[in-house]
């Protein structure tokens, strides 16, 4: 497919329906994607659980989903959406499985994906891609206002919009239960009970260090504000914390 039919193919058929018309040819694969389990020196990734507690936790970079995935099923997590999900499992499984995810207050969030990958990453690739396109940033602070813009931020998956991975291209969400950061020991229990399993949070891949809103000025507070909009209002934050919660089910 040359690069003109791609685009148009692209422009003519959603993400989704691609996927759908992709699964159709490679079935196979897709039912094993729900069984395999995949090996790392970190940790081993699965789906398997998910289909043992009929859950689907949609995993948002830097939004303590190591820690909540491990502790809760032992497995590491993906980083699939809530679209890949759908047809991962199908309409049906989807739609009656308990879907939830973590998210984490924008300005925070974009902080410690910069400093993780400038740290570092998980692999080599992410080393490789912040040697690439971070490296060149003395500090935080030109880096937003240098590099952060709306079509950068699709450049890596740690600097996606949080509601890429959650809602469907009409900004619907798709999941169940939305828990937050913030009030992650409290969010984690509340699934726990939902799904029946004992459980404490281990935080793992953390990034600690000084609080978030010390990175900022106003320049760069109302820069990121302007890319991360529709996270800022979609899951009800302002600068320094919860504005309030959004219950998917009213959404």
């Amino acid at each position: 497919m040359n690069g003109f039919i791609r685009q148009l193919y692209k422009s003519i058929l959603s993400y989704e329906t691609r996927l759908w018309l992709y699964k159709m040819r490679h079935l196979s694969e897709f039912r094993r994607k729900r069984t395999i389990v995949y090996p790392s020196d970190k940790g081993d990734f699965s789906l398997r659980p998910f289909d043992e507690h009929r859950c689907i936790f949609v995993h948002i970079t830097k939004s303590a989903g190591t820690s909540v995935a491990t502790s809760l099923f032992g497995y590491l997590p993906y980083h699939h959406t809530a679209i890949d999900y759908r047809v991962i499992y199908g309409r049906k499984d989807f739609d009656r499985y308990f879907k939830f995810a973590f998210v984490r207050n924008p300005w925070d969030r974009l902080y410690s994906a910069y400093r993780y990958l400038m740290a570092g990453g998980w692999n080599d690739d992410d080393r490789q891609w912040a040697e690439t396109h971070l490296s060149q940033f003395d500090n935080f602070h030109d880096f937003v206002t240098g590099w952060l813009d709306a079509s950068n931020i699709n450049k890596h998956r740690h600097f996606w919009p949080q509601y890429y991975f959650l809602c469907d291209r009409h900004k619907k969400i798709l999941v169940d239960y939305l828990a937050y950061f913030e009030t992650i020991n409290q969010d984690f229990d509340t699934i726990c009970r939902r799904l029946d399993i004992d459980a404490e949070i281990e935080h793992r891949n953390a990034n600690p260090g000084k609080d978030y809103r010390l990175a900022y000025d106003d320049t760069t507070r109302e820069l990121v504000g302007q890319v991360y909009a529709t996270d800022i209002e979609l899951f009800g934050y302002t600068f320094d914390g919860i504005e309030h919660r959004t219950d998917p089910g009213e959404h």
